[in-house]
């Protein structure tokens, strides 16, 4: 397939651009230049018309923009890129005629619900609850997308990682170090795989997956739906209970 992937210079979307162009036709978006990449387009998810111009041409959209942590408070930009950004991805697909949009959620989605053990996180606990203003801009990207869908039949796969990391640097997202694992603990290649995994399965018309790594993950969500729904495997497991 002919994918746009957006977010290509992040820190799971590095990762995705090489997984996918193992079979796909990539073009890499972003906002940043993508390291390795001199093919990749600089570009805005907030500018319509650039999102629209690169998106021209392919067959899907896999988004893996992700806003900075300390960028969602204070009136950082985090809300509005993750908000504003997913309209405008959405939209584009939408006018050109995409077969499959695969979209990075988060966990963040339920956490306005009693952390598990007291709920069970599942890819069809409804309606979304969000606390704080990076959960609620992952709840508002999700609906954005399940609204495309119910009105126009546009295929969305939402997949759902916890605390993304890089197992082999022992860093978050923002770079922050890592001393231990939690039951949400996943690293950013097994986030990577399952996009593409997303990108690939048959008969999906809006469907969310949650993707966890960890014995206490597996617990607390339906991973193992995911796992038998996608064919995925998370390759970098850690021992981590809830």
């Amino acid at each position: 397939m002919r994918v746009l992937l957006t977010g290509a210079a992040g820190f799971v979307g590095r990762v995705a651009l090489d997984l996918l162009r193992v079979r796909h036709q990539v073009t890499p978006f972003d906002v940043r230049l993508v390291e390795g990449c001199d093919d990749a387009i600089v570009g805005d998810v907030l500018d319509y018309d650039a999102v629209s111009a690169a998106m021209e041409g392919c067959d899907a959209v896999v988004n893996t923009i992700m806003a900075p942590n300390a960028s969602y408070g204070d009136n950082g930009p985090g809300f509005t890129i993750n908000v504003s950004g997913m309209y405008n991805l959405l939209e584009a697909a939408r006018t050109h005629g995409i077969k499959r949009f695969v979209h990075t959620s988060s966990g963040a989605v339920h956490t306005g619900y009693p952390s598990p053990p007291a709920t069970r996180l599942t890819h069809d606990l409804y309606p979304l609850k969000a606390a704080g203003p990076y959960a609620l801009s992952k709840v508002l990207q999700e609906e954005l997308a399940r609204n495309v869908h119910e009105q126009h039949g546009l295929s969305v796969a939402a997949i759902r990682p916890w605390g993304i990391i890089d197992s082999e640097r022992m860093v978050t997202t923002d770079g922050a170090s890592v001393t231990g694992f939690y039951f949400g603990s996943i690293d950013r290649r097994d986030v990577a795989s399952a996009l593409v995994c997303a990108l690939e399965a048959d008969d999906i018309g809006y469907e969310c997956f949650y993707v966890m790594a960890t014995p206490g993950g597996y617990e607390a969500t339906d991973t193992a739906r995911t796992e038998e729904r996608l064919g995925w495997k998370p390759q970098f497991p850690f021992d981590a209970g809830l």
